[in-house]
């Protein structure tokens, strides 16, 4: 007697079900690979799958919950209401919805996407304990800064303070206003710039500011900032690139800088930064420097950092070179006010020395 087995050997693949021969390898691949902590591998695996049956659900879902997991949102939330399109009663696929909603700090957002699934279901009970004892997201954030200079030689003490207003109409959007008093060698100038931010897309983010002086004597009559920065890589191990250029006028000429940049952490809690600072001074000569630094995040509440730099800076509108040691500490007192405190030395080319003290705090509301 034949059995099963050996009469199923029989059959013509094109007797099998297509599902079957055609996507259940590559999804049970993909599925293994995302619950073995390897979601890119399971992206790669599941797109080929949703694009040849953009009405496989499942592969939807486990596709939104790869892209989840590296931090494309956009992505992720598209791959969600796909499932849904064709399975509206889809449990997973909400979740999903709700932790994206969760990751923008929507918390509202979350929890009327959690409202069709059963509160029977787990998952949806554990994300809805969660959602209930976040603290709800700050609009308003107000950062006040001061500092005091002492200068090598006989030249005074230079005094600086700041302050900044941001709003976050929603978790992507920021507007922001900053006012900057800095008193040196005698005399005082008052800075203001305006600020605008927001996400364009996954892991990217863009921001545009425009600043001015009053009758100024060392600080730009005008400045004007664009730059942006794009998370080419999530998780624990997450790489960002940035970018900041200026532009900015000052009594003895314009000066322009190009500072690109990269964020690497390194397992979450520890990532280091460094920059390539470029200035093209009043007579467009190109100077060029760099700045490293490194945080780590020591526990909850606190954080320590430190760095280097060994770079162009303008001092009245020229271009100095100027070496830099600098470090600090930032506390969160509690979930809506930070304490900062830093210290920095500069050993500038022309000029006098400086070791600057800083203190700082945070308000969020």
């Amino acid at each position: 007697m034949i059995s099963a087995a050996a009469l199923l050997l029989t059959l013509p693949i094109d007797a099998l079900p297509q599902d079957q021969a055609s996507v259940a390898d590559p999804y049970q691949s993909a599925v293994s690979a995302r619950l073995a902590g390897d979601p890119a591998r399971a992206v790669e695996l599941l797109e080929p799958v949703v694009a040849a049956n953009p009405r496989n659900a499942d592969a939807q879902v486990q596709l939104g919950l790869a892209q989840l997991a590296l931090g494309q949102l956009d992505a992720a939330e598209a791959a969600f209401r796909a499932a849904l399109s064709v399975a509206p009663d889809y449990s997973d696929a909400r979740i999903g919805l709700a932790r994206i909603a969760q990751r923008r700090g929507d918390i509202a957002g979350a929890g009327r996407a959690l409202e069709p699934v059963d509160a029977a279901n787990a998952d949806a009970a554990e994300l809805r304990r969660q959602l209930a004892t976040e603290p709800l997201p700050a609009h308003w954030q107000i950062d006040l800064e001061g500092s005091l200079s002492d200068l090598s030689g006989p030249q005074p003490d230079w005094t600086e303070a700041a302050a900044q207003l941001r709003y976050r109409p929603n978790p992507s959007t920021a507007i922001g206003a900053r006012v900057e008093y800095a008193r040196r060698f005698g005399r005082t100038d008052v800075y203001g710039e305006a600020l605008v931010e927001g996400a364009i897309g996954d892991g990217l983010r863009g921001y545009l500011s425009f600043g001015g002086t009053a009758d100024p004597d060392f600080r730009p009559e005008w400045q004007v900032g664009l730059g942006g920065s794009a998370r080419v890589r999530s998780g624990p191990y997450a790489t960002v690139l940035t970018l900041d250029a200026r532009q900015a006028r000052f009594a003895l000429g314009d000066v322009q800088s190009v500072t690109p940049g990269v964020e690497q952490y390194l397992g979450g809690r520890f990532w280091v930064t460094a920059r390539w600072i470029n200035l093209f001074d009043e007579r467009g000569r190109h100077r060029s420097g760099f700045a490293l630094r490194g945080d780590l995040q020591a526990s909850d509440p606190l954080r320590v950092f430190v760095g280097y730099s060994d770079a162009p800076d303008t001092d009245e509108g020229i271009v100095v070179p100027v070496r830099s040691v600098f470090g600090g500490v930032s506390i969160d007192m509690s979930p809506h006010a930070t304490l900062r405190l830093s210290l920095a030395h500069e050993d500038r080319a022309t000029g006098a020395d400086r070791t600057q003290f800083g203190v700082g705090a945070g308000f969020r509301f």
